[in-house]
């Protein structure tokens, strides 16, 4: 009688996080802090910019630097937000935490492609090298698939993210 009343709150609640879920949670919280250093980091270039001459010049590199440094800094705060609504289905563990994180995932792709079209745009515009454009594209790619492919169809996962 007690293994089935403990056989439905598993189900209920499901299994407790682990196995490769706990990597899971520390790449999603190494990316926070790795976002929110990212995020102060291009703030604080983009105050050191000469950001006041913005409406007052017809310099069109000044211009497009500052929107190339609002795109990151919007980009990396929506991130950041994204993430952190993951996190959150992650500790209450409901069932769409894997499309979350997927969704997650893809969205940080989109992101670098951009960032890496709008930095090569700029450089190409001031003659510079671009081939020095640090990317995290084909990490996260990676990533994504396999971590898809094991929240889609591991059984752990499955058992974890019931609610």
């Amino acid at each position: 009688m007690q293994e089935i009343d403990q056989n439905v709150t598993i189900k209920m609640k499901g299994k407790p996080i682990g196995g490769w879920l706990w990597v899971i949670m520390v790449i999603l919280l190494g990316s926070a802090i790795q976002l929110i250093i990212s995020i102060l980091t291009t703030l604080n270039e983009f105050l050191a910019d000469d950001w006041q001459m913005f409406f007052q010049t017809n310099d069109n590199l000044l211009k497009i630097r500052i929107y190339i440094y609002a795109y990151l800094i919007i980009s990396m705060l929506i991130g950041l937000g994204i993430l952190v609504w993951s996190l959150i289905i992650f500790f209450q563990k409901k069932k769409k935490f894997p499309t979350v994180f997927i969704g997650l995932l893809g969205y940080f792709i989109l992101t670098e492609v951009l960032r890496i079209y709008f930095l090569d745009y700029y450089a190409n515009l001031t003659d510079q090298d671009a081939s020095n454009i640090e990317s995290s594209l084909a990490k996260t790619g990676i990533m994504a698939i396999i971590t898809g492919l094991y929240l889609n169809k591991g059984r752990r996962p499955n058992q974890t993210f019931v609610r």
